[in-house]
């Protein structure tokens, strides 16, 4: 039987994974830039009661992250892919027809809910579908098309709601999401057998298996980039504003610009050379940028640092979750993604929080500041962890009874 290490990388059923991924994320990208103003306009919400509404979806994903890993590496995967997606297209409908603000809660954690068992199990049965060596490569194809949604989602979305409103919006991001959960009712997905399946539900759920904990280091670093995109986004604005620094949105899109290169490039060099050396450029990157934002006085310093950082989070991002999978293995890939999953939700969650009162405080350039501060100790942090590995392994090895050291003792 031919290696998986063998098998092609763009095989047919990697492309279909990355087009399915490609139109959910359309669906998602195309509404949560909406959630707010359509609260506010058609159920009468205060702006603080919407910024509720929008926030418990990510609350609501952050819950399900560990049950979803969990979930993955125990029953079918392409069956709770299929469910979970089906249900977020069910949730489009709930945005469509939500009379009041406690349905628009219940439809959003619902959202929020599908959406963290996805996105998990998502990267989990992709796994299966990309050669061992060279999984850094092919999951960042696979985020090539969430990068292209994220880019052209929300502007597509506005476009259409101003021309045919809310309604229409939503059943055509309906529309979309069935379409892909059709199509992976067709995807054809032996899954491998279990080695033992857990006694009991209360069973699966145990902390190690819901937790991958020899990969919980590389999902704390990995929460230091989703940290720093919580600040920028939230304070961003803000900041451009008291510098007199015009045409701030152009950052994001140089960000998708230079994020869209990097993952093109830099899977094929982390599954050759391995993640340290990417992964110091990519803090290293992080933290210039969030020190020369902070220091920015024109759009052009703006612009470099958008480089700067969307160079640091494709690098370290896509490294680390590949190093993740393939740490734990084939058997545990999902336990693995929804370990990294849920430091970058907690990144991107607390990130603002914890800056919002530097940055009320100090000002922004505080909380610029402090962001890097913590991307130069996850650095160090980052290399002491490798550095033990390393002996590790090299004790392991002399320790071996079949190594030259430690002599053949079954001879």
């Amino acid at each position: 039987m031919e290696k998986k290490a063998k098998e092609k990388l763009w095989n047919g059923k990697f492309i279909f994974l990355i087009v399915i991924s490609c139109i959910t994320g359309f669906g998602f990208n195309m509404v949560y830039t909406m959630v707010v103003d359509y609260s506010v306009t058609h159920l009468s919400a205060t702006l603080s009661v919407a910024g509720l509404i929008s926030g418990i979806y990510s609350i609501a994903a952050l819950m399900m992250r560990p049950f979803a890993g969990a979930a993955s590496d125990f029953y079918n995967k392409k069956k709770i892919c299929i469910i979970s997606t089906g249900v977020i297209a069910l949730t489009a409908l709930g945005y469509a027809f939500a009379p009041n603000i406690p349905c628009m809660f219940a439809v959003r954690i619902l959202h929020g809910a599908a959406f963290g068992v996805s996105s998990t199990v998502n990267i989990a049965l992709v796994s299966f579908c990309i050669p061992h060596d060279r999984m850094a490569e092919g999951l960042g194809y696979y985020g090539l098309g969430q990068i292209l949604a994220s880019a052209v989602g929300p502007g597509m979305g506005a476009a259409i709601q101003e021309k045919y409103g809310y309604e229409t919006l939503f059943l055509i991001i309906f529309a979309l999401t069935a379409v892909a959960t059709i199509g992976l009712c067709f995807f054809r997905y032996q899954e491998p057998a279990k080695e033992k399946k857990p006694d009991s539900f209360a069973a699966m759920l145990s902390p190690k298996r819901i937790i991958a904990t020899d990969v919980l280091m590389y999902a704390v670093i990995g929460s230091l980039f989703s940290f720093s995109n919580g600040v920028v986004n939230a304070f961003l604005k803000t900041f451009c504003e008291s510098r007199n620094i015009p045409n701030y949105a152009v950052f994001f899109t140089v960000s998708a610009i230079v994020l869209f290169g990097m993952r093109l490039s830099i899977g094929k060099i982390a599954d050759k050379k391995g993640i340290t050396g990417i992964v110091n450029f990519s803090l290293i990157a992080s933290f210039a940028a969030m020190v020369l934002l902070g220091k920015s006085t024109s759009l052009a310093m703006l612009l470099v640092a958008a480089a700067l950082k969307a160079a640091g989070q494709g690098g370290g991002q896509v490294s680390l979750q590949a190093e993740c999978i393939k740490k734990a293995g084939p058997e545990r890939s999902g336990v693995a993604a929804g370990t990294f999953y849920i430091g970058a939700d907690i990144g991107q969650g607390i990130g603002p929080a914890i800056s919002g009162v530097i940055a009320a405080s100090f000002g922004c350039e505080a909380a610029f500041f402090f962001t890097g501060v913590l991307l130069l100790a996850g650095c160090v942090l980052f290399n002491y962890y490798q550095k033990k590995q390393k002996d590790i392994a090299v004790e392991n090895i002399e320790a071996s009874p079949l190594s030259p050291e430690g002599g053949d003792t079954d001879a």
